[in-house]
């Protein structure tokens, strides 16, 4: 091919790029809703027993002798002391963060925590423990969790420096700068 060929070629290229629709939309400055990248290390991971709370997302429910466990969809569990049914009394409530199914089996709950899965025994709720964790095991797409689970949102751009992303969680951001 001559020296103009390739030129027209080249030309073509750039002309071509040029055509390409941009799908960045602008970034908002201030509050918008997107999504905020949920840390292996943030302190609201930690799991332990605190002072009973009001119930807002009730989910499953297990009964352990006189206890009634109760998921409470995204934050934990409720321990009830249901020995009088016609009187039950909080106890406490098991912090979960990302909780939205469990199983009970042995004394041992089975939940997870995003995309872990988390092994606790409740059999003495005066002294609950994690006995395991698992991370990622309930990843659906096989992938690292380094982009919201959903197209079309804005969303807090990773800093690897927080340590793992084990989740993701619809909230208000400020100024992000990503999108997916």
């Amino acid at each position: 091919m001559t020296k103009p060929v390739y030129l027209f070629i080249v030309l073509l290229c750039f002309l071509s790029v040029g055509c390409i629709e941009s799908t960045l939309p602008d970034f908002p400055k201030g509050e918008v809703v997107g999504y905020k990248p949920v840390y292996l290390s943030d302190p609201d991971n930690s799991i332990g027993l605190v002072g009973a709370r009001e119930v807002e997302d009730p989910g499953q429910i297990y009964l352990l002798g006189d206890l009634l466990l109760m998921n409470d969809v995204g934050k934990g569990i409720h321990v009830i002391d249901n020995a009088d049914p016609s009187n039950p009394i909080a106890r406490g409530f098991l912090t979960v963060q990302g909780s939205e199914n469990m199983v009970l089996r042995d004394g041992i709950v089975y939940v997870n925590q995003y995309n872990s899965l988390l092994a606790i025994d409740v059999s003495d709720p005066d002294n609950v423990q994690v006995i395991s964790r698992n991370e990622d095991v309930l990843n659906t797409n096989g992938e690292e969790t380094v982009v919201p689970p959903l197209e079309g949102y804005f969303f807090e751009c990773v800093d690897f420096s927080k340590g793992k992303i084990i989740g993701w969680t619809l909230t208000t951001i400020n100024s992000p700068k990503c999108f997916r």
